[in-house]
């Protein structure tokens, strides 16, 4: 429902938050936080203090069109953050669920956040960048326009992102280089030593500049993933192998 109707949203009196914003009963803005038209806030999304969400995208192509911002259930964004609606009125920006956009970043206009993604401080990602669910975005990083970046995929803090990132792999550096599996994530999400076992012996075989055949389980995600065409290309890998 809109902002003005809801008896059980705690919007801080501080807070500017647009009539035409659609918002569900129990979300969260605190003070200073500012929330325009075009923008929906999903059960349980929390906006902390001086974040802005659904501005104007900053794209000089862009003429004014009603378009929105989407953020998911349960997603907490945190104080000084800025998300931006998209440019295309047919889709929206889009934050998933249960994410975490950590303080001072910065969400572009037309990107595409998964589930479970975490942001994290002063990172900032370029106009039409898609993170898959469960990818870590570490801090003060910065993201290239188009680019993709794989679901439970880790980038490194301070790294410079201009090409995709693999789905199950993390990338560091300026520019990002492939440096071996998101072993830790994986670890922690569950995934057998099997299964870390085939994603080794898939990204061994990337690493060396063999094509991947299969097409079902782990390693067919990753050929999946790189038979979608790329508007900028993967990003390379590193010289260290990665154990078998």
């Amino acid at each position: 429902m809109a902002a003005g109707g809801s008896a059980v949203s705690r919007i801080h009196p501080t807070a500017v938050v647009s009539d035409a914003a659609v918002i569900a009963d129990d979300v969260v803005i605190g003070p200073y936080a500012v929330v325009h038209r075009y923008v929906r806030l999903a059960a349980g999304v929390r906006v902390d203090a001086h974040a802005v969400l659904g501005g104007d995208p900053q794209d000089l192509s862009f003429a004014g069109a009603q378009t929105w911002l989407e953020v998911g259930p349960g997603t907490v964004i945190r104080e000084a953050a800025i998300v931006h609606r998209a440019t295309r009125p047919d889709v929206p920006t889009r934050i998933g669920a249960q994410c975490l956009v950590m303080g001072q970043v910065h969400i572009s206009h037309d990107a595409w956040l998964g589930d479970r993604v975490v942001v994290a401080q002063r990172t900032a990602l370029a106009g039409h960048v898609t993170v898959g669910s469960d990818a870590v975005i570490g801090g003060m990083s910065a993201v290239h326009q188009h680019v993709r970046i794989g679901r439970r995929a880790m980038v490194g803090a301070l790294a410079k992102v201009t090409r995709d990132v693999l789905p199950f792999c993390a990338v560091d550096g300026n520019p990002a280089t492939h440096r071996a599996l998101n072993v830790v994530g994986l670890r922690r999400a569950g995934f057998s030593a099997a299964d870390r076992r085939v994603l080794r012996q898939a990204y061994n075989r990337l690493r060396a500049g063999l094509s991947l055949d299969e097409r079902a389980g782990l390693a067919g995600e990753l050929a999946e993933f790189l038979d979608v065409p790329s508007r900028r290309g993967i990003s390379p890998f590193n010289r260290v192998r990665e154990p078998a």
